[in-house]
């Protein structure tokens, strides 16, 4: 399978090459908005790299159509409010992200992964205080979202289920992901400042084996998934007492153990066959 990268310089796909390029037979074409540093170029037969600017429709389908692509893993974008103006931010992931549906469309690519976050919903990044109706969270919960970033996110989910709905013989996967890092997270400020994110992580290598095991499914349409540890990162606290403390009014739906993370990943493991430990190997 040949398999299209965007945004190929982020910490997200760094995991992607490393477990492709280690676990499968898939070729890649990776591509960004900015030439590989030197250096950095892997040395491998089945690495290809492209510098474009995939706002550009035509571009993007042109990359899709003339590499005879044959899946597409999404994840081009601006990672997190700060790095432009909220304008910027929001319209050039939205253009991004439509881009890449209905290229893929346009050049018969029938299996797409979609990197969304656990702030379509409205965490991190709102002005205000979260409002959380029960925990675990899992897909079902009410969207929220209230910055440009997060609203973009929200936005990318609907384009995929839009696409899905016009193209039936299509598989998207829009896979929340939360703070992305290389090794297991570890709490870097006082509790109560992590109260916005319910202090969960998701590791770079459960990361990718998420994104390439979506390419592998059978089924078709267009879901939505959280791809986040088990595992809350506040070491010392009880997720029962985390949630009483900071959001007293939240349902809680199942008894959470001590370590347990606030996030149902249990759709993913049904659909996808994947655990942040363990599950699906690839």
């Amino acid at each position: 399978m040949k398999i299209v990268v965007t945004g190929s310089s982020g910490s997200l796909a760094e995991g992607i090459i490393s477990a492709t390029l280690s676990n499968t037979t898939h070729s890649l074409v990776l591509v960004d908005a900015r030439p590989p540093p030197a250096g950095s170029r892997l040395n491998d037969p089945r690495v290809e790299y492209v510098t474009a600017d995939l706002r550009n429709y035509v571009t993007f389908l042109e990359i899709l159509t003339s590499k005879r692509a044959d899946a597409l893993i999404h994840l081009a974008a601006y990672p997190a409010p700060g790095h432009a103006h909220p304008s910027e931010i929001h319209n050039a992931n939205v253009t991004l992200s439509y881009n890449a549906l209905t290229a893929a469309v346009e050049a018969h690519i029938k299996k797409v992964v979609m990197a969304s976050s656990v702030n379509a919903t409205g965490a991190c990044y709102s002005f205000n205080e979260p409002e959380y109706d029960y925990f675990p969270l899992d897909e079902n919960h009410p969207i929220r979202c209230e910055d440009a970033y997060s609203l973009s996110k929200y936005i990318t989910e609907v384009q995929g289920a839009s696409i899905a709905r016009a193209n039936p013989d299509m598989t998207i996967c829009s896979l929340r992901f939360h703070h992305v890092v290389p090794s297991k997270k570890q709490l870097a400020c006082e509790v109560g400042e992590a109260r916005k994110d319910l202090w969960g992580y998701t590791l770079a290598s459960s990361a990718a084996r998420a994104s390439l095991l979506a390419l592998e499914v059978d089924w078709k349409g267009h879901e939505v998934m959280y791809i986040v540890s088990e595992l809350h990162d506040a070491e010392g606290y009880h997720a029962l007492d985390l949630a009483k403390t900071y959001y007293p009014k939240a349902k809680i739906r199942c008894s959470l153990s001590k370590d347990q993370g606030f996030y149902d990943c249990s759709k993913a493991e049904r659909l996808l066959g994947w655990k942040h430990e363990g599950g699906r190997q690839l």
